[in-house]
């Protein structure tokens, strides 16, 4: 008898059929089963972090909420929420019990994929971050950084913070979740009568008396001029929107100085000039701008380790005729996340201003808190170093051009 050819083909299609009605009765199965398990493992992590806790009730998280915050619930105690953040790897969730006067009772990791030296610094209860939150609310929240686990110990305390702003929310208080720089960003757009318009801020060839910063609108429409907290729109043309209270006319000057600036190239390297400095300009009203480069952490820890890479700090400072700095701007940097990329920070950078030569120093080793040293940067020894023995460099340039006659 001949054999059909369509056998094989009907026999493979049976034996799928099978397996699938017999996975979809082990789902049936052990689907309420799983479901069980994890509910009861939920109820058993919010009495853990809201103990004495009765009666929770999941409450609706919309838009006014954190962006982390996933979960919330109520109880007759206050409430419990759960995060969601991204540490070292994404996933990292963390419940957190908060009491009716607003304090951190209790939090536990119920889920994360961190490596595991870093789950041996931040999750143990006492050694790591899971009791340093304990007693803290809104108003005297501090994160707290864990030293080679700064992503995951970061991410721990944004997840916190997320928590404390929910019980807010949740209470009825209006709660302002954006962050600095989204706050920043509607500054901006609302001084200069723009909507999602994105500004950066000016990097100053010029000194400019009166304004602490200038913000520069994307779709060039205009600036943005910053006095202490006033906010005042320019537009391209000219034409200041609303100056209140201020001196218009310290703001008209400044404006013009910016659209005025210009500065050349100095092609033809002076001798003496040492290599952190990798290029030189001057402007037209007599000072001059430096791109250099610092040998931070990210140079020592693989020149360390032999790894063969290294990438050093990029960043450019502007130095007016007088000697004093400007401005200074990092361009690029591979340091530390928590710790060297502060070098990044407007809070660093504004730090440089005003600095003259005699002022620039090696700070000791290492560097701490109290530290005043200009560029320093407290935990970030190597990174600090790099930046004020390249800045020693720009400044040496600066004064061996001054002595050239600034050719």
């Amino acid at each position: 008898m001949k054999k059909s050819k369509f056998l094989p083909t009907i026999v493979l299609g049976c034996i799928c059929l099978v397996v699938a009605l017999l996975l979809s009765l082990v789902n049936s199965i052990t689907g309420p089963i799983i479901e069980a398990a994890q509910n009861a493992a939920a109820n058993e992590a919010l009495l853990e972090v809201l103990p004495d806790a009765k009666g929770f009730e999941e409450i609706t998280i919309d838009e006014t909420f954190p962006s982390a915050i996933k979960a919330g619930y109520k109880a007759d105690n206050g409430y419990v929420f759960q995060a969601s953040v991204t540490g070292k790897s994404s996933g990292l969730v963390i419940m957190f019990g908060i009491n009716a006067e607003g304090k951190i009772v209790g939090t536990k990791v119920i889920a994360e994929q961190e490596t595991d030296s870093y789950d041996a610094k931040v999750f143990p209860d006492v050694e790591g971050l899971t009791g340093k939150y304990t007693g803290m609310g809104l108003d005297d929240f501090a994160p707290y950084l864990v030293a080679g686990a700064t992503l995951t110990s970061s991410a721990y305390g944004d997840a916190a913070k997320a928590a404390l702003q929910a019980f807010a929310i949740a209470g009825g208080a209006d709660v302002d979740i954006r962050t600095p720089e989204q706050i920043l960003q509607d500054n901006c757009n609302a001084a200069l009568g723009t909507t999602g318009v994105t500004f950066t801020k000016w990097f100053a060839t010029e000194v400019l008396e009166g304004i602490d910063a200038v913000y520069e609108a994307a779709d060039q429409s205009g600036r943005v001029f910053v006095l202490g907290e006033t906010f005042i729109g320019v537009k391209a043309d000219g034409t200041i929107l609303d100056a209140g209270t201020v001196d218009a006319s310290l703001i008209t000057a400044a404006h013009e100085a910016i659209v005025g600036s210009s500065m050349t190239e100095i092609t033809e390297r002076p001798e003496g000039i040492d290599a952190h400095v990798t290029k030189i300009y001057k402007t037209a009203s007599g000072n001059f701008v430096f791109e250099a480069k610092a040998e931070g952490f990210s140079v020592y820890q693989y020149e360390e380790y032999s790894s063969g890479k290294n990438e050093p700090i990029l960043f450019k400072v502007s130095i007016a005729a007088d000697g004093k700095i400007i401005d200074c701007l990092t361009l690029s940097s591979q340091e530390s996340q928590g710790y060297g990329d502060k070098c990044h920070t407007e809070e660093y950078l504004n730090s440089w201003t005003g600095v003259t030569a005699d002022r620039v120093i090696i700070s000791s080793s290492p560097i701490t808190g109290d530290c005043t040293d200009p560029g320093a940067i407290a935990g970030a020894t190597y990174t600090a170093q790099g930046y004020q023995k390249a800045m020693k460099a720009v400044f040496a340039a600066f004064e061996l051009l001054n002595a050239q006659g600034g050719e």
